[in-house]
């Protein structure tokens, strides 16, 4: 097929090729916000500041803590699935004493 038979079928192949694009440019966003880790270690980085500052209790932060961690697991989980780097070692949630 040569430049006739492209002039002839770009009605057709024009806005399937603009719409694969398109969802090429949603999958790489969609991708990045799920393997993207930075809001969640910030919020964690606030977790301990609330702490220090008196405004939560251990309770409370250890609580929160805990679901922050699970989200970071399911970060670090899409990333190796989507074949990404991931640094630093599993992550663990230290159990309570009362626990053991």
């Amino acid at each position: 097929m040569g430049l006739l038979g492209k002039l002839l079928f770009f009605p057709i192949s024009g806005p399937v090729a603009g719409i694969r694009w398109s969802l090429g440019k949603v999958q790489s966003v969609v991708e990045e916000e799920l393997t993207d880790d930075a809001p969640v270690k910030q919020a964690l980085m606030e977790l301990q500041m609330q702490l220090e500052l008196g405004d939560i209790t251990d309770d409370q932060y250890v609580e929160r803590e805990a679901a922050l961690m699970a989200q970071l697991r399911d970060v670090r989980a899409w990333r190796e699935r989507l074949g990404k780097a991931t640094s630093g070692g599993p992550v663990r949630v230290a159990k309570n004493n009362e626990e053991e």
